[in-house]
Formats: C-alpha cells, structure tokens, sequence
C-alpha cells in the first residue's frame, strides 16, 4: 500500500518542494489533483528568486537542467538529497503536459491576443514580436491535450467501459483551453480596460481543470 504524501506549494510563486523521490511516486490520480491544483492557483504573483535555500538542510539549492523522454525542464534540487523545489510550469513541462504552439496556433493567438504574461516569470510578453519572454527567454507555452488526455485515460483504464474515448477526451480539452484563452480577450476588448491576456498555460490550467473536475465526478 502506497504512504500518503504531502506536498507543499507556493501558490503566490508557483513553486512546489518535493521531498526526495516523491515526485517520480507521484500517482496518475496524484498528478491530476496537482494539475487542478495548479488550475485554481491562477498565474503567480510574485517573482521568484534567482536562488533558494533547501527548507531541509538549509544549504543552497542547484539549478538542474532535466531531460523526460524528449522534454527539457529545469528546477533546483538539494546536494544532499533532501528533495527538489521546481515550478509549476516546469511540473507540467515534465509530465508531458505542456508544449510549444505550433505554427498555426501562435498565428491564431497573435490574431486576437495582443500580449500575454510569461509563464515562468509574469514578465509580459508581445505576441506581435516575440514568441519567448525576453526576460527569461522561457518560451510561450500552452496546454498539450495529448499530454492530459493520456493522463485522464490511464485513470480511467479500470472502468473503460463507462470513460469516453480517449478521441473524445482530447477534443474537449482543447476546446476549453481555446474557448476560455479567446473569451478572456473578448472580455478584455468589451470592457476596454486591459490588453493583455494572462498567462496562457495558468488559463488552460484552470479550464482544463474544470473539465477534469466533471470527468472524476461522473466516475
């Protein structure tokens, strides 16, 4: 039988410590509960710092660069092995939730979307001109529905039965990161006081877990 885990989160800074290998013992059902987690908690707030200090031995953290199959992501692990500090963007980039738009959708978004805040720092982004933040040179990212599609069919692999298809699945979630980023502008053009559109992968984060939210109940 599996222990509990208990995970501790910044939500003002989008940052989660994992105490040593708990983020590879991490559930697919534990994965989909942060991935919500990280949907409610919204962009971050605060910028982070440039160095940490390890909550467990209190020496420096080392900036990791990391590679999952054919993902990069970074985060900062304690020397001693005491566990590993990392963003939620860089969560998501490791499980394989998040990606480069391709072509067409950065055109789509550069259409309608004028800027948007850097997903790892809230620096603000011009779509017009830029397709990485010019503050932290982390590149603009959007939810993969690939990515939570597999996650949401490995849980539901033990009632297939009564779960749509994994087709299904993947169209719903991205038709609700797409409608939700596009009726966050139209709001913004209708009331005239903002031109900037929040961080993309925090958007798709939170309508997706919305989405997710259902799909569990009905379970």
């Amino acid at each position: 039988m599996l222990e509990p885990m208990e995970i501790n989160a910044c939500e003002p800074c989008n940052l989660f410590w994992f105490d040593r290998l708990e983020s590879v013992r991490l559930t697919p059902m534990s994965v989909i509960e942060l991935f919500q987690f990280i949907g409610k908690a919204g962009a971050a707030r605060r910028t982070i710092a440039s160095s940490f200090a390890c909550p467990r031995c209190t020496q420096p953290l080392a900036l990791t660069h990391d590679l999952q199959r054919t993902t990069r992501f970074t985060y900062w692990r304690c020397t001693s092995d005491g566990g590993q500090l990392i963003t939620f963007n860089q969560f998501l980039r490791q499980k394989n939730f998040i990606r480069t738009p391709t072509p067409a959708e950065l055109a789509k978004l550069r259409s309608t979307v004028r800027e948007i805040a850097c997903s790892q720092c809230g620096a603000p982004v011009d779509l017009s001109t830029d397709s990485a933040c010019t503050h932290c040179g982390a590149p603009i990212a959007l939810i993969d529905p690939d990515g939570v599609t597999k996650a949401l069919h490995e849980l539901s692999s033990t009632s297939a039965a009564s779960s749509p298809s994994p087709e299904a699945m993947r169209g719903a979630v991205s038709d609700a990161q797409i409608n939700a980023i596009f009726d966050l502008q139209r709001m913004a053009d209708r009331e005239r006081t903002v031109d900037r559109a929040d961080d993309l992968v925090a958007i798709g984060a939170a309508a997706i877990g919305s989405l997710i939210g259902a799909f569990l109940a009905r379970r």
